[in-house]
């Protein structure tokens, strides 16, 4: 446990926000996280949850409350996007447990974070609702609310996603915009008794698998959730969604339009949907920091390395930078410590996110690629058919990359690399896998 004891706030109550109010009630500090929602708004559908996740949230004592919520997914399958053919396959139950002691999960994004707010609160933090923030000060170390209140902190961390208003506090100087991706994605679910009342795709509904449908510009990833109620659609395609908008109704003609040469089973489960949600993919440039100039202020997850979902590690990148805090701050001494641990934050994090961050845009690139002679190679090598010095084009699959990616624990890095600095030493970037 740590000698002091230091009064902690978070801004942003979604995944990431949460999962560091954990980490950081569980090395003993004082934590308030204010969220600007009046009740817990997770929209969306289905989210993918990789081993380097499952791991933490075992350390947290949260695996069996998960087990309860979740889908174990034997394959991610890559499917042509005109046949449905199997192009290749990602083994993940259960290589994953045997490879990495833990399991790859599908959950609801409304369950994962419902069981993350109860187990923060079981914790003691005060997770506050509709408490909007309307900005940081880095001079006082303040949180500013809508209504003019002000609470004075030992740090703030900033978990307000892609568009984050504290991230203004710790590069005062410049005005970092979201990078706006050529595609915008619709999300939606179809209910159990529509999928089963159809015997040509009632069978989605029994198979184990994360199916990916990919083609030129467009791809559908499709799985089952809450425990097969519910069969998840995500849907990337050309286009924007109106600015400053990003869970806009989705219009369900256009939506059918985009794939009309598709697969002609997942053309049938897109006629079964009801509604559905569009939102722009953005992600963010590679940022100058993440640490304040006063060092009392950093960013997580979305606020600091905002990635497109083509890695599905979003999430999972946001939770082990709520992990590595939690580690650093478990034996702080002095409050005067607070900036190098947060710099030493940084520097542990920023290596692994951006890494990953790349690769989330490099799979748009080869997921979407037309056909012809490239697609051709990439179905080859996602067939495991070429060269063995030649990286798989499937990232998930990659023998370098996925270790890299699904081994990583948090966790024992932060205390290797808090050794380390104790010591004297200075951490070294985590860039194994280029």
């Amino acid at each position: 446990m740590p000698q002091i004891v230091l009064n902690i706030a978070i801004v942003g109550g979604g995944l990431g926000g949460l999962a560091t109010a954990i980490a950081l009630r569980r090395a003993g500090h004082d934590v308030t996280v204010y969220e600007g929602a009046k009740e817990l708004s997770e929209v969306g559908a289905g989210i993918q949850v990789p081993p380097n996740t499952s791991r933490l949230l075992d350390a947290y004592g949260l695996f069996e409350r998960f087990k309860e919520k979740v889908v174990w997914p034997a394959n991610i399958n890559m499917r042509r996007y005109d046949t449905g053919a199997i192009i290749g396959p990602t083994p993940l139950k259960p290589l994953m447990i045997e490879k990495y002691g833990y399991p790859y999960w599908l959950i609801h994004r409304a369950d994962y974070q419902q069981l993350l707010f109860d187990a923060a609160v079981e914790l003691g933090a005060k997770v506050l609702l509709d408490s909007r923030v309307e900005g940081v000060d880095d001079a006082t170390v303040s949180v500013k609310l809508a209504g003019g209140k002000s609470d004075k902190y030992d740090f703030i961390i900033g978990a307000d996603g892609i568009r984050s208003l504290v991230r203004l506090a710790v590069m005062p100087n410049e005005e970092v915009l979201p990078r706006t991706s050529t595609n915008c994605a619709y999300r939606a679910t179809v209910p159990k008794a529509l999928m089963r009342a159809d015997p040509k795709v009632s069978f989605l509904m029994d198979d184990p698998n994360s199916n990916c449908w990919i083609g030129y510009r467009r791809h559908i990833m499709a799985y089952p959730i809450r425990n097969g109620e519910l069969y998840n659609l995500v849907m990337s395609h050309p286009g924007q969604a109106a600015v400053g908008r990003w869970n806009e109704p989705g219009n369900l003609e256009e939506m059918k339009q985009h794939y009309h040469n598709f697969d002609p089973i997942i053309r049938r489960v897109l006629d079964k949907v009801e509604g559905c949600l569009k939102w722009t993919l953005a992600d963010l440039p590679v940022l100058s920091n993440w640490v304040s100039p006063s060092g009392r202020i950093c960013l997580i997850g979305d606020a600091a390395h905002a990635m497109l979902p083509y890695l599905a590690q979003g999430a999972a990148q946001a939770v082990e930078d709520g992990a590595t805090l939690g580690e650093l701050f478990a034996d702080i001494k002095s409050v005067d410590e607070i900036p190098a641990l947060l710099n030493l934050y940084e520097k542990i994090r920023r290596p692994r996110a951006e890494v990953i961050q790349k690769g989330a845009y490099e799979n748009g690139d080869i997921w979407h690629m037309p056909d012809g002679e490239l697609q051709q190679k990439r179905d080859l090598g996602m067939q495991g058919k070429l060269a063995a010095h030649e990286k798989n084009p499937n990232q998930w699959g990659d023998g370098n990359f996925q270790p890299w990616l699904f081994g990583h624990n948090a966790i024992t890095e932060a205390r290797k690399r808090l050794a380390e600095f104790r010591n004297g030493a200075e951490p070294a970037a985590d860039l194994a896998r280029l």
